[in-house]
């Protein structure tokens, strides 16, 4: 008895890891029905039926939509679908009904108002929800169900039941930095609509500039109370806001203002000339929201709150008071001024400052949505392993993400924001995450590509899949700077010692092998395959704070985390690739960068020209080394302050993903790629905080970067010496 329960402990002991790493695994079910096009988000429930319907083109069911309480928003939905795919309504050909059946339910969660349920089959299209925003939702599935095949279309027979995790899936945009014109707006929210994005959140007033007309007060948009370089006198008038409302509302996307108070106000301060925190200044901003918070019926109003000293005691409780008594739940930023637990909080300092989420009142989670901090490939990643507002789905105060957009740099073109920011590909992963929610916080996966064979790296590759699907079909001539990275392996050695002169060579330049001695130092190749095109080294999040002498090196961790820690070094990393045929192609390569446009301020040093980066950084293809461009459109420049200096001067192509790729030329079979990046303090540079590389062989058309078919990418045998 007694050697049958020590077998047992004994037995138990030996499966305890296996069990730990099991129970870390990714536990959302990854995506499994057999269909012929990618859904983003993935619905709740999908059953793929035998069978495919195939039309001309579609029409209601007028019969259907006797009942319905929205129905001229639902025919102008139906419509858009209908010109998106470019259909006949005219057509001779077989022309399915779509029938509309609206459903009571006593719930008002965000799954009975924004969920449906959808049946594609013989008879037609079958759509039935609660209300507007489950038709309108349902609409986009069909939207993307659709195949076109010359003038053909067909749907996959398929039964559907879908809702969100979360009823805020939202996009902020800082127009108040930088102005962005209203036919962007619209046409970015109507693409964001398709993936069921449901707010707009913008941040009308900052530093730079006072973005929303007030007639009382015409001083604060006149172009002398901008910033020079900021789109001065560029505002967006009363009649323009009701416009992007009206627009938005027939989208199912909510509208929330943000008036930023009483910090991040400088703008107001030089047009009134008084600041905020005066009795003074306090009226006239009472004044100005008179007119401002009428102009949106959505019931949040954000004042901003944080990084600012309080002055006026009485400040925030009265304008807080104010606020509300105009009907408005107040939205403040935490870290910020956190008032009752009715106010509503938006939680981004997690990343930045080692905050908690406050779940003390109602709150919205933005840590790990900064999409100023990304680059494409580590964005994506990023975004998709996040757990918003660490709960599955809704309940008690979460209320779901949103993705922010600060524009602390100023912006050449509305376009910029597209192609200079990860946009779409981390706005279509959001929308996948928002919508499903997740199962658990894996911060280990956040910025470490997990490995082959785990559950993790499935659904990661699944969704992979589905992303480039819809950028190859809906993004045909716009920025969307991805290509699918989850099959790449890298074998990882360092630090080595550059001893303070970084573009210092080290021995694996010249021979792979099994271990370095360099001095009284050895060093041999990480056992732990590292996945992914971009590889990070350390993440900026373990620096954020290195001016304060402040580390968080286990936070976001990495294959090489425990080997580098906070020190200086050059690593390197090594590849081989399998070409089925000799072939010219490009390779989209980048080192570090820390050309963020929030906080970091563009702080990475432009590299010399002949060198890929100011670290040191570099690469070799075959044993030869890849150039970079002879010169580069970009300098170095000092920090000089707010509203002047490098912070004022617009980007070109300092990041890998919004510049051309260099060609390179692939051999039939084996290649082997070597990159060399480095962290460092010379040539008076403060040190990038970003410790990263992507290396990628793609294809290339002038806009987009695709997949080079046909490559695998191989173990990293190293020989022993």
């Amino acid at each position: 008895m007694i050697r049958r329960i020590v077998l047992s402990i004994f037995c138990c002991l030996l499966a305890y890891p296996f069990l730990v790493a099991r129970q870390r695994d990714w536990s959302l079910p990854t995506p499994e029905a057999d269909l012929p096009v990618a859904l983003i988000p993935y619905p709740k429930e999908i059953v793929r039926l035998k069978g495919d319907l195939a039309f001309s083109s579609l029409r209601i069911d007028e019969l259907s939509m006797a009942s319905l309480r929205d129905k001229e928003r639902i025919v102008a939905e139906f419509g858009d679908v209908r010109r998106f795919w470019q259909m006949d309504a005219g057509s001779r050909g077989k022309q399915p009904l779509v029938t509309f059946r609206q459903i009571n339910s006593p719930l008002s969660s965000a799954e009975s108002k924004e969920g449906y349920t959808l049946i594609v089959s013989e008879k037609g299209v079958e759509i039935s929800a609660g209300e507007f925003s489950g038709f309108f939702n349902a609409l986009q599935t069909v939207r993307q169900l659709i195949r076109k095949d010359n003038k053909k279309y067909s749907m996959p027979y398929c039964r559907i039941k879908d809702a969100p995790a979360f009823p805020v899936r939202g996009l902020m945009l800082d127009v108040g930095r930088n102005y962005m014109s209203v036919p962007f707006l619209k046409s970015v929210v109507r693409r964001l609509s398709h993936y069921k994005i449901n707010v707009l959140h913008l941040h009308l007033s900052d530093d730079p500039g006072w973005r929303v007309e007030v007639k009382k007060y015409p001083e604060l948009t006149v172009e002398t109370s901008f910033w020079p370089t900021r789109q001065p006198g560029k505002f967006y008038t009363q009649e323009d806001i009701k416009s992007i409302c009206d627009f938005c509302d027939s989208l199912n996307i909510r509208v929330i203002p943000e008036i930023d108070m009483p910090g991040h106000s400088a703008a107001f301060r030089k047009a009134i000339g008084k600041d905020m925190q005066t009795p003074e200044g306090m009226q006239v901003l009472k004044e100005a929201l008179d007119e401002i918070i009428p102009l949106f019926k959505d019931s949040l109003f954000h004042i901003g709150s944080d990084e600012v000293h309080f002055k006026m005691k009485e400040f925030m409780p009265e304008m807080i008071r104010y606020v509300r008594s105009k009907g408005k739940q107040v939205v403040v930023w935490y870290p910020g001024y956190a008032p009752d637990s009715n106010a509503a909080r938006m939680c981004w300092g997690e990343y930045e400052a080692g905050y908690s989420l406050d779940k003390s009142a109602p709150y919205i989670d933005c840590n790990g949505f900064y999409m100023d901090w990304m680059d494409s490939q580590g964005g994506v990643l990023q975004t998709f392993f996040q757990y918003p507002c660490e709960v599955p789905q809704a309940g008690g105060k979460a209320l779901g993400s949103e993705m922010c957009v600060w524009t602390d740099g100023v912006i050449s073109s509305d376009e910029r924001i597209l192609l200079q920011y990860p946009f779409y590909p981390t706005m279509l992963t959001f929308s996948e995450r928002i919508w499903r929610g997740s199962r658990e916080k894996r911060r280990d996966l956040v910025a470490n590509l997990p490995a082959k064979g785990t559950k993790a790296w499935e659904a990661f590759n699944e969704f992979e899949d589905r992303l480039i699907y819809h950028r190859d079909r809906y993004f045909k001539s716009i920025p969307f700077a991805y290509v699918k990275q989850s099959e790449m392996k890298w074998r990882l050695i360092g630090p080595f010692n550059h001893h303070g002169i970084n573009d210092t060579s080290f021995e694996p330049e010249k021979v792979i092998k099994e271990k370095y001695i360099v001095r009284k130092d050895t060093l041999t190749w990480n056992d732990t395959v590292a996945y992914g095109g971009e590889i990070q080294i350390r993440t900026l999040y373990a620096m954020f704070n290195m001016h304060r002498n402040q580390y968080r090196l286990d936070f976001l961790p990495t294959v090489m985390s425990s080997s580098v820690g906070k020190k200086d070094g050059t690593c390197y990393a090594l590849t081989r690739i399998k070409s089925p045929k000799n072939q010219e192609v490009y390779l989209m390569f980048g080192l570090n960068g820390m050309w963020g446009h929030s906080g970091g301020y563009r702080s990475a040093r432009a590299p010399e020209h002949g060198s890929w980066d100011f670290s040191g950084g570099d690469v070799w293809l075959n044993g030869i080394r890849v150039l970079p461009p002879s010169r580069w459109p970009f300098e170095s420049l000092p920090w000089t302050g707010w509203g002047k200096g490098r912070i004022e001067v617009p980007l070109t192509e300092e990041g890998y993903f919004f510049r051309p790729p260099v060609k390179i030329k692939l051999r039939k079979g084996v290649n082997e790629i070597l990159v060399r990046t480095v962290f460092g303090h010379w040539k008076g540079d403060n040190g990038q905080r970003k410790w990263q590389f992507c290396c990628m062989p793609v294809l290339w058309d002038g806009c987009h970067y695709t997949e080079v078919k046909g490559l695998e990418y191989l173990d990293c045998e190293i020989p022993a010496r």
